[in-house]
């Protein structure tokens, strides 16, 4: 009987490890396709300064990609976007902590909402969190699992709003019309969103 255990043991494993979060489906080549068709109205093949306006995760990837490699130009690619996706799809890290941090005019701003929503072009992995800010401006986001902490790895539109009796003392440009973005991905941020968004009203 004890031989027996034994061997079911070690066919199903010791390990008190949790089993892996799903990996999020994402083809990089389609996924790169699609973002040149939302964005690059005038065609040409790239998306400069003015068409990234359109995407703050875009604009965001394209500052990483800048600082990882001098002299890469101020504009992206189909195959830029491709083969930054295709690196996440090679890294084992399917999950990353995502814990912003938001000041309005110099100080913590509590209570504001704050809304990651990925690009459109990623696919039907990836879903919209959010999370409140406590009394130090720090939120964290709710998780793609319950049981484990982060979201997917992706590119993420930000939107962050109070309301103070029914008015947003947010200014649109940081919700409804937001330039926030960001890029989530080991490769930067040392692989953890910490980052302070610094909002102002002026």
């Amino acid at each position: 009987m004890l031989s027996a255990c034994l061997g079911l043991l070690a066919i199903i494993g010791c390990s008190d490890e949790p089993e892996p979060p799903p990996r999020f489906q994402l083809n990089p080549q389609q996924a790169a396709q699609e973002a040149m068709k939302l964005y690059d109205t005038n065609g040409d093949g790239v998306l400069d300064a003015k068409e990234l306006q359109a995407s703050p995760p875009l604009f965001d990837l394209l500052q990483n990609l800048k600082a990882q490699a001098s002299g890469h130009p101020d504009t992206l690619t189909e195959a830029d976007i491709a083969g930054r996706l295709e690196e996440w799809v090679k890294d084992p890290t399917t999950l990353v902590p995502a814990i912003p941090t938001v000041w309005l005019d110099g100080k913590p701003l509590a209570g504001a909402n704050v809304t990651f929503e990925p690009e459109p072009f990623l696919g039907p992995s990836y879903h919209s969190h959010q999370g409140e800010t406590n009394g130090a401006g720090i939120t964290q986001l709710d998780p793609d699992f319950k049981d484990r902490p982060g979201i997917y790895v992706g590119l993420y539109r930000v939107r962050i709003s109070k309301l103070v009796s029914g008015k947003d003392i947010v200014p649109a440009r940081y919700n409804t019309k937001t330039e926030l973005g960001v890029e989530l991905a080991t490769s930067v941020r040392n692989g953890t969103l910490n980052t302070r968004f610094e909002l102002t009203n002026k």
